[in-house]
């Protein structure tokens, strides 16, 4: 039952970041200059196989990004070794146009 509730949550909260995220009307152009930000948030999962961390953070200006929660490619998969669930991280992200991608994790 506690497993159900988690993973509702993480859908429940996975369809807000979508719903979230900039329309094509504010989304950068592809090829434009690579933008990055800090943030600092909570592991909500973690897909080790696919070296995709879901974090729920606060907002990142840097990126136009309110708060919300959502998964990230990771540059370095062994940099997810250690983390766990619920556990607070401070992350690196870039945004290329297209693709958000966490290159530092602490």
């Amino acid at each position: 039952m506690k497993k159900l509730l988690v993973v509702i949550a993480v859908v429940a909260f996975a369809g807000f970041a979508w719903l979230s995220l900039p329309g094509l009307d504010q989304a950068q152009a592809p090829g434009a200059r690579q933008q990055t930000a800090s943030g600092s948030g909570l592991v909500v999962g973690i897909d080790r196989e696919k070296g995709v961390l879901t974090i729920s953070h606060g907002a990142m200006p840097a990126l136009s990004m309110p708060p919300m929660t959502m998964g990230y490619s990771v540059k370095n998969k062994a940099q997810l070794a250690n983390l766990q669930p619920m556990q607070k991280v401070e992350f690196q992200v870039t945004y290329d146009g297209n693709d958000y991608l966490i290159t530092d994790i602490q």
